[in-house]
């Protein structure tokens, strides 16, 4: 059929053709359906081919680059999560957390297979243990640094002493260390309590020195390391939300310190912008990225007790207690005759300390000066008589009595024994060594003072020390552990300028203050101590590069500038009247102690709680002294 024909007939019977028209575009749309589906099906059917294709590449370059890059992408995927993991799989050299381990060895700075890295609280410290024998040990100069300063030594003797109030303990540094001598009792123990390592280091067992220092301790090994605590205070903690590592610092490069697990709680040090330092409970310090960690909690932390405690067994004396003390000294005995003499008008002093005992060899013996007379005069007057002991008249070792056991022993026998014979109240130790004489002597002479406290303390006797204004070079007196031990720890506040030293004060303000200052900060109560102020001044003589003085009493020194028409000024600064004057090229010069420079130095006493005086000496005071010393102090109960 042509156009026309089409034409011709769509025209001529436009009714009769129209069901035919309709039916036969229906079948061409089905027919085009079917066509459209099957096409639909060929494209699908030749992407799924495509899309095979990819998937098995994609397979095969999984399975070559595990081959070839396992440990990098293994790397990758080590703790990464997001857009990290992503990151580390393109970019495994920049990327990734490495796998690297610390040498914990080194970490922990161990030089021998024995030694134990000390972690004190949140830092690991210079110092090592000994792990030896299943047990813990700290060497000497460790305890006195961390724990304790009140352990003695006795190298010759193989001794480590500990003394209380009312006993010593006693352990031997030998093989037989594996019980200790408590007073009368042996307590055996399952450990060696004191031993030497082989570079001669005496070194102390840590569960020992927890009887006598409130402290606690965990031990880890592989490698060996400790942890210490004294207890107390807040840490801050947090829980760790899944595996991870914490590193030696922060940063996905750093080495691993060791792998933390989920719910391991670590305690948070310091926290960053995106890492946190972190402590774990076996002493691991290192960092950890902070989307590992859950919030923070405070945790309080309770004190550790249950050691034995010198605060408290030492106690202090009756708060109400003043000691007014004056040294009385004589050289050829007094019967009390003098003392009555010279106390005359000493008003408020209560307590009197005679020059009896001069120390006269190494073995502990003595010349004595004691009489029953004088202390009975002495109780007349209302006065307690400390017996003074000293070690200048003589030359003695005072190394080899005072480190020698038994002539510690014997020495406190006799003085017990003296005690009781002549009735007196109180001992007073007035032992002076060189600075070099004290480096060496002076633990041995505490170790004294404790043994010699025990027994005085038992008796009732008063227990007083005579010790000079402190200094570095003079630290071996251990005023701390007097002021345990002793009733009253005595400063000598003078002698700041001494024969042989330039011209100058012998007890200016400065150099008492100070003298009481470091005295207190070095843990001497100040409710113990006793101001000595001096009731002398030195006349100086200066001619070229000659210095030399002479001691004088009080009323000598006023004398001597009345008589050359001197008339001494105040110095605000040091707090004394001030003259000199110039003769045929000699000076002469006086830094007066009188009445206004006594009262200034008790006035720094008392505002600092020292509410004792004594005075070196009596006799050489001017005439008011005492009843000025008597007001200045304020009276019991006041």
């Amino acid at each position: 059929m042509n156009d026309e024909d089409l034409d011709f007939d769509l025209d001529s019977s436009e009714e009769e053709k129209k069901p035919p028209v309709r039916r036969t575009r229906k079948k061409i749309q089905r027919r085009r359906r079917r066509k459209g589906l099957k096409a639909n099906r060929d494209v699908l059917r030749r992407f799924g081919q495509r899309l095979l294709v990819v998937v098995v590449v994609l397979i095969l370059i999984t399975i070559i680059a595990v081959v070839a890059f396992g440990g990098k992408i293994k790397q990758s995927m080590a703790g990464a999560t997001g857009t990290q993991w992503i990151l580390s799989l393109l970019y495994p050299e920049k990327y990734s957390y490495s796998e690297e381990t610390t040498d914990l060895v080194e970490y922990f700075r161990l030089n021998a297979d024995d030694d134990v890295a000390v972690i004190l609280g949140d830092e690991q410290i210079a110092a090592h243990g000994k792990y030896l024998d299943d047990t813990l040990y700290f060497s000497i100069d460790t305890v006195r640094d961390l724990f304790t300063k009140r352990f003695y030594v006795n190298e010759e003797e193989g001794k480590l002493l500990y003394t209380t109030s009312t006993e010593v303990t006693e352990v031997l540094t030998g093989a037989d260390s594996r019980r200790y001598k408590k007073g009368d009792k042996v307590v055996p123990l399952d450990y060696a309590a004191a031993r030497y390592y082989t570079d001669g280091t005496l070194y102390i067992a840590a569960d020992y020195i927890k009887l006598y220092s409130n402290f606690s301790y965990s031990f880890f090994p592989s490698p060996n390391r400790v942890q210490l605590s004294f207890g107390g205070g807040e840490e801050h903690m947090s829980e760790v939300l899944e595996d991870t590592s914490i590193r030696y610092r922060g940063g996905i490069k750093s080495s691993i310190l060791r792998k933390v697990a989920k719910g391991e709680s670590v305690k948070v040090l310091e926290v960053m912008d995106n890492w946190s330092k972190v402590k774990t409970n076996d002493c691991f310090i290192g960092y950890i990225e902070n989307v590992r960690l859950g919030d923070y909690k405070s945790v309080a932390t309770l004190p550790i007790t249950g050691a034995y405690d010198p605060d408290a067994d030492f106690s202090l004396l009756p708060p109400e207690q003043r000691v007014l003390l004056g040294f009385h000294q004589f050289f050829n005995g007094d019967n009390g005759t003098e003392l009555v003499e010279l106390s005359k008008n000493a008003t408020g002093m209560n307590t009197v300390s005679p020059t009896w005992y001069f120390l006269n060899d190494d073995e502990g013996h003595f010349d004595s000066q004691a009489s029953k007379a004088y202390v009975d005069k002495a109780h007349e007057k209302g006065l307690k008589v400390w017996a003074l002991v000293e070690n200048l008249e003589y030359e003695i070792d005072e190394y080899a009595l005072f480190s020698s056991s038994e002539r510690r022993a014997a020495l406190i026998d006799t003085l017990m024994a003296e005690a009781e014979e002549y009735g007196f109240d109180g001992i007073n130790m007035d032992i002076e060594l060189t600075d070099s004489e004290l480096a060496k002597t002076g633990p041995h002479y505490i170790q004294f003072l404790r043994e010699l406290s025990i027994r005085t303390r038992a008796a009732g006797l008063a227990l007083s020390t005579d010790v000079p204004v402190p200094t570095e070079s003079n630290r071996a007196f251990d005023l701390k552990e007097q002021g345990y031990v002793c009733d009253y720890v005595i400063l000598m506040g003078y002698d700041e300028h001494y024969p042989g030293s330039p011209a100058g004060s012998v007890a200016s303000i400065g150099f008492v203050e100070k003298g009481l200052d470091d005295m207190i900060s070095l843990g001497v109560p100040a409710e113990k101590i006793i101001l000595a102020v001096p009731f002398y001044t030195r006349i100086w003589r200066t001619e070229g590069n000659s210095v030399n003085s002479e001691a004088v009493g009080m009323d000598v020194a006023a004398e001597w500038a009345e008589t050359r028409s001197l008339t001494p000024e105040w110095d605000d600064e040091l707090c004394q009247n001030f003259t000199e004057y110039k003769k045929d090229n000699v000076t002469y010069q006086l830094w007066l102690e009188d009445r206004d420079s006594i009262n200034a130095k008790v006035s720094i006493a008392t505002g600092k709680g020292v509410n004792s005086v004594g005075a070196w000496k009596l006799g050489l005071e001017s005439e008011g002294i005492w009843d000025m010393i008597d007001r200045t102090i304020p009276a019991a109960g006041q």
